[in-house]
């Protein structure tokens, strides 16, 4: 078959598979895997490796050992963390194309009209928790997939498939792409190319995300009857005042810092610091002697997490010479930005794939962190983009939903990376 008569059985055949496509995710989104705590998870697991059992996978499930819980998933409260990887069998030889996305969903919260968990389909849009982020993304890896061997494409031996928990619960390690990554399951050795289905829009192509530091900051002063306040020191008066000092002081560089690449949304370009939860105090007589701050502070692609902890520590180490008041800092969760390189063969391969469909693609790094930390920075493969339906502007509000034309455009994208991956015989080298 020629190059232009398989693009075109492709695009035939996501279009033949798009109803089953779209209740298949309606089925995902009805399974309300909400983390934290991380509900429903082998419920989610069992049903999607049912569905790849039956397309001809090898399917596992690998589950996070009950004595690593509390290191791995400390807001799970115990509950099993499984992980599903699936292989199409094949004796081809070389490195495999590892296809990716996270089944935990935020808790859905308030102010929705349309069922949270109820895989509602109106207007040509699926809504539900879930929908956008990232379930759409799992059925589009599944459907690329089976678009491409109904178009009669040999993909086998070359295709792995997983889905993993806790990516909403970050972490510095943790029980989905982190436990895959520890365990060898992705890696250099024997992956050549990796693409995780997170909400970047059919016509975006993530390269990376910013970096993060997630840090609680105790100030610890001194308690007094509240009728003689000058006999204390008041930590939740002295955090206010640092907080003013970080808006003063940090908060105009960082938005000097912009990033080189596009982001997403796009009002996230600059450095960012935020102060985010505030606890002190135990009565309205009684001057406070604790008071714990929490920040996120964001890092441009530019700037590295040694110099951006630096600044914040300068800044505590000379309010507390000024105040008296002594303080402990401890972050929860930190990681460098990412970035990849935009001449990775699997970005020469997207941008392609994009145009082909008459969009311009947008080359772009997410302003959260996500799982391709894991694959970047843990296993070594830089060969690894993030594309997926779902649109970031979707993610984690009311309503949430993904445009089924969204769904079905990325579905033929994807399709179009692959087989213009594999057909290119990239990662040839890789396995020689």
């Amino acid at each position: 078959m020629s190059v232009t008569g398989l693009r075109g059985a492709i695009l035939e055949a996501v279009e033949e598979l798009s109803p089953r496509m779209v209740d298949v995710l309606r089925e995902f989104v009805r399974i309300p895997t909400v983390n934290p705590p991380g509900e429903h998870y082998e419920k989610f697991v069992g049903y999607m490796g049912d569905l790849l059992d039956g397309l001809g996978y090898e399917v596992e499930v690998l589950r996070v050992p009950e004595e690593r819980l509390p290191e791995l998933a400390p807001h799970g409260g115990g509950r099993p963390r499984p992980n599903l990887v699936a292989r199409l069998p094949g004796d081809r030889e070389g490195g495999s194309i590892h296809l990716n996305g996270h089944y935990d969903v935020v808790p859905a919260g308030s102010d929705w009209r349309h069922d949270p968990f109820g895989g509602e389909l109106e207007d040509g849009r699926v809504y539900g928790r879930g929908a956008a982020d990232q379930k759409s993304g799992l059925a589009c890896q599944i459907f690329a997939v089976e678009a491409l061997r109904r178009a009669g494409l040999d993909v086998g031996g070359r295709i792995v498939q997983s889905a993993v928990p806790d990516e909403e619960t970050v972490g510095n390690r943790n029980a989905g792409m982190g436990f895959l990554v520890e365990r060898g399951v992705i890696g250099a050795e024997d992956t050549d190319a990796v693409i995780i289905t997170e909400p970047f829009g059919p016509e975006g192509i993530g390269l990376g995300h910013k970096g993060a530091i997630w840090c609680e900051i105790t100030f610890f002063g001194r308690k007094a009857h509240g009728s003689a306040p000058m006999l204390g020191l008041n930590a939740v008066e002295l955090a206010a005042r640092f907080v003013s000092r970080v808006e003063e002081d940090l908060k105009p560089r960082l938005s000097q810092r912009r990033s080189s690449l596009a982001v997403t949304p796009a009002e996230a370009v600059c450095a960012t610091l935020s102060f985010d939860t505030v606890q002190g105090g135990t009565a309205t007589n009684t001057v406070p002697d604790r008071c714990r701050l929490t920040f996120n502070r964001r890092l441009v692609p530019q700037e590295r997490l040694e110099e951006a902890r630096e600044e914040i520590l300068s800044l505590l180490e000379a309010f507390a010479g000024e105040t008296g008041i002594r303080y402990d800092y401890r972050e929860t969760y930190a990681t460098e930005p990412v970035i990849i390189p935009e001449d990775e063969p699997l970005v020469r391969v997207a941008r392609q794939a994009v145009r082909s469909l008459g969009m311009e693609p947008r080359l772009l790094i997410s302003a959260g962190s996500d799982d391709q930390r894991f694959v970047v920075h843990g296993a070594g493969i830089e060969n690894c983009i993030v594309y997926g339906p779902g649109r970031t502007a979707l993610s984690h509000i009311a309503d949430e939903y993904v445009e089924v034309e969204d769904l079905v455009a990325a579905t033929k994208v994807l399709a179009l990376i692959l087989c213009g991956y594999l057909e290119a015989g990239e990662g040839d080298d890789h396995a020689g």
